[in-house]
């Protein structure tokens, strides 16, 4: 019988495991009953629907016109070379509709007892939001599901392998890095997260589903011909993938490209910015960060009606009515579509925290502003719209927060830039241009209304089609509906990579992971400044 290297770790962890048994975590604790204490059940749990029930009945009896409650238990996940790091989160939420108006409470204990009491507390809070609030709520149309449970799925679930297979695996890449002479590993770790979630409305559904998130993070530093310089590994982004995330790509094929990109740039003279404006190729990663800063946070309907005022800010594109079906939001070689469904992406769930099944739609078509992203207390302010162009009114699913203690929020979907007709990829991009500049591992800090930008990156002077210099220093100006307009060429589809990006929004701030698919791009007179320079 032949033994694999998978058996002979889980053969050799289990001395660890036994060892640590005693000084090991005690089973986060949920109270589920009077007086005693029960470690937490699976989501798949019927009296996790007994638990529902109780909020929603208490936000009913107390007023509610409408009520949903979610249940949610998150684990995490942290592996390094030096070790591994557990933690559980339970946490239970409840929204009540009085008046159309929302009312919220949560709380990290599942008990009968405590379900009620937030049923209760979040009318209570509707009620009161009512006396100082001048919009009333309209809920978008929801199909019932009655019972639907969904696991996302994943090819190697993070949890159910052993911990010292992943150390193993993160080890061999600290070595890999560390046989190229004047290389150093500066971060090497893996976090993966699994979350369970219930959720039961009043509108006849109970739902349960399985998510995972995993990312990593490997850095590493490289000398060479006197230069120095840091590059981290993007193809770890978050994703909604298990262990394949890392065991499902070439790794070492991804640090030797890294390694070889460095060799290129570090042979590049470093020049003095030259200030102007210059026709620019995105890298697949640059544009994936300019569509999730600019359009992907600019149509999120919330923002656009001035909902996000005093939190995660507004946006450009401020008249949605009026500029539906007839606002140039980019060139026309742009389109934008967004969904929550494909495998792997990181914002991928089978029901968002409406209860409401996403579906796949089209934010912007060949250039013009198609929609927006709602939920299903959204919606109904595009009803005109809708309407007109004879569509209909659901909710597009985007609802979501981090878990039961944050309130559901608009946030982004997974989306993508259609790529171009022509097979092209970034170093033909760069070939198209006589005199421009290229730009790598952008990042863009964006203002209140997401329209004006200020950008850093790698830039490079380019002449005659080829990257001849790096600028020492330099910084990209620009706004967003200018820029867009701007576009003049889209990469190929073998050229498009996706990432997973992050972003903050609300009051309290929440955190949510959206995976953006983009291929390189070629754009017209891209503002190029030194950031360096005192006026």
């Amino acid at each position: 019988m032949s033994i694999t290297r998978r058996d002979f770790l889980k053969v050799g962890a289990s001395a660890a495991t036994l060892a640590a048994a005693a000084s090991a975590p005690r089973p986060l604790l949920a109270q589920l009953g009077a007086g005693r204490a029960e470690p937490v059940p699976p989501i798949e749990d019927p009296r996790l629907e007994g638990l529902a029930a109780r909020a929603l009945e208490a936000a009913k009896g107390a007023g509610a016109a409408y009520a949903d409650v979610r249940l949610t238990h998150d684990w995490t996940r942290t592996i390094s070379v030096d070790g591994v790091g557990d933690s559980e989160v339970v946490t239970a939420g409840a929204r009540a509709w009085v008046d159309g108006r929302w009312g919220f409470a949560s709380g990290p204990v599942w008990s009968p007892d405590e379900m009620a009491r937030l049923g209760r507390e979040a009318v209570l809070q509707a009620k009161a939001n009512a006396l100082r609030t001048r919009r009333p709520v309209e809920l978008a149309p929801v199909i019932a599901v009655p019972k639907g449970h969904w696991v996302m799925p994943v090819e190697i679930d993070p949890f159910e392998i052993t911990p010292f297979e992943v150390i193993d695996y993160l080890t061999s890449l600290q070595v890999f890095v560390s046989r190229t002479p004047g290389a150093v590993v500066r971060a090497n770790r893996a976090v993966f997260t699994k979350q369970e979630k219930a959720f039961a409305s009043t509108a006849g559904s109970y739902l349960t589903q399985r998510t995972y998130l995993s990312m990593g993070m490997f850095a590493f530093a490289l000398r060479w011909n006197g230069v120095e310089d840091t590059t981290q590994l993007d193809c770890l982004s978050p994703a909604g993938l298990g262990w394949e995330l890392y065991r499902g790509q070439r790794l070492h094929d991804r640090i030797r490209e890294a390694m070889d990109d460095f060799r290129f740039d570090a042979q590049l003279p470093v020049r003095p910015v030259e200030i102007g404006r210059y026709d620019a190729v995105f890298s697949a990663g640059s544009m994936a960060a300019l569509l999730h800063e600019t359009l992907g946070a600019a149509t999120e309907l919330d923002r656009a009606l001035g909902y996000e005022a005093n939190a995660g800010g507004t946006s450009y594109l401020n008249d949605p009515l009026a500029m539906l079906g007839s606002y140039q939001a980019a060139a026309p070689v742009v389109t934008i579509t967004a969904n929550r469904s494909e495998p792997g992406g990181a914002a991928t769930v089978q029901w968002d925290d409406d209860g409401v099944a996403p579906d796949a739609f089209t934010l912007v078509k060949d250039g013009t502003l198609a929609d927006f992203q709602t939920t299903r207390d959204s919606t109904a302010q595009l009803a005109r719209y809708y309407g007109a162009s004879a569509k209909p009114l659901p909710s597009h699913g985007c609802a979501h927060a981090p878990n039961a203690s944050d309130a559901p929020l608009s946030r982004v979907p997974n989306l993508a830039l259609a790529p171009g007709a022509e097979s092209l990829d970034f170093d033909a991009l760069v070939a198209r241009l006589s005199t421009g500049v290229a730009v790598k591992r952008a990042q863009f800090d964006m203002d209140f209304q997401r329209s004006s930008g200020y950008g850093l990156g790698r830039i490079y002077q380019v002449k005659n089609g080829k990257r001849v210099a790096l600028f020492a220093t330099a910084g990209m100006l620009f706004r967003s509906p200018d820029l867009w307009k701007r576009v003049r060429a889209v990469g190929g589809a073998a050229a498009a990579r996706r990432f997973g990006l992050a972003s903050v929004k609300g009051e309290p701030p929440q955190m949510s992971y959206a995976s953006v698919t983009a291929p390189p791009a070629l754009l017209e007179q891209l503002t190029i400044i030194d950031p360096s320079r005192r006026a």
